[in-house]
């Protein structure tokens, strides 16, 4: 793939979905792009450019490819001590809040939940640490631009290698492992999620949430676009929530209407303004 064709490939990338691939990824570009473009019987990049910005069916395929390079790497309670600020420090603050305003509601958005580790670790933290829950409403939302990973969290479902991470407490607890060593999330856990599709490049509309999980994912976007994306999650935080990001991730230079509280080297972000 010449640099030319990189650099067309990484902009309709960019502009489709915000990440951003820088010039050492090249290779994972290119080993995605020739998959596809053998799916699609295509020898020429240049050609398959031209069929992703061609038409409907083409706008399919590069829904298609950026599913194929969405890198989907994940386990239960990710970050443990982002957990154990959670249970310990942002959810007791929340329902105080809650209860001193008459009001059982919470709302929390895993955005980039890859294959659902993410969102069933904070629904199993929620079942841990609220008292009589199923007097309170309370629904996850977990968003992933991959259709295919979608399906997969879904089922809740996973091999005894994908539960790493998991006390064994809480897979006693919350798993049901068949006869072909599966393990599958029981229902108290998934009734809490619903899974859907978004792109975090656009604004999805929805507001009114308590806690934001977006954990590496802004890795993948340049300084526009991590801005644009910290906007918009504060647009769709209430005053006072929280959200949470990669230990790698900081809003330094990004905004201004959030502080930062730490515990125990667990790390997350309250809305101030």
């Amino acid at each position: 793939m010449t640099s030319e064709e990189f650099n067309l490939f990484r902009t309709l990338i960019y502009d489709t979905c915000g990440i951003d691939f820088q010039q050492d990824k090249s290779f994972l570009l290119e080993n995605r792009l020739r998959k596809r473009m053998q799916h699609c019987g295509i020898s020429s990049y240049i050609k398959y450019y031209y069929y992703l910005t061609g038409g409907l069916t083409g706008s399919q395929e590069l829904i298609t490819l950026v599913d194929s390079i969405t890198i989907n790497e994940t386990n239960f309670f990710r970050n443990r001590p982002q957990f154990d600020l959670l249970e310990t420090f942002v959810l007791p603050e929340l329902i105080l809040k809650k209860k001193q305003e008459g009001e059982k509601r919470l709302r929390i958005w895993s955005a980039g939940c890859s294959s659902g580790q993410e969102p069933y670790s904070i629904a199993i933290t929620l079942l841990e640490t609220i008292p009589f829950i199923d007097l309170w409403d309370i629904k996850i939302l977990a968003s992933d631009i991959s259709l295919t990973i979608l399906e997969v969290a879904q089922t809740g479902r996973y091999l005894e290698t994908q539960l790493r991470g998991l006390e064994q407490e809480h897979q006693d607890k919350y798993f049901l492992k068949n006869s072909n060593g599966e393990y599958f999330i029981n229902e108290r856990v998934k009734k809490l999620v619903a899974f859907d599709y978004h792109n975090l490049k656009h604004d999805n509309g929805l507001r009114g949430f308590d806690i934001i999980f977006c954990r590496n994912v802004m890795i993948y976007f340049d300084q526009t676009g991590c801005i644009n994306l910290v906007n918009r999650f504060a647009n769709s935080l209430l005053l006072g929530g929280y959200l949470f990001i990669g230990h790698a991730e900081t809003l330094k230079g990004l905004s201004t209407r959030f502080k930062m509280v730490c515990q125990n080297k667990g790390i997350a972000y309250r809305k101030e303004t």
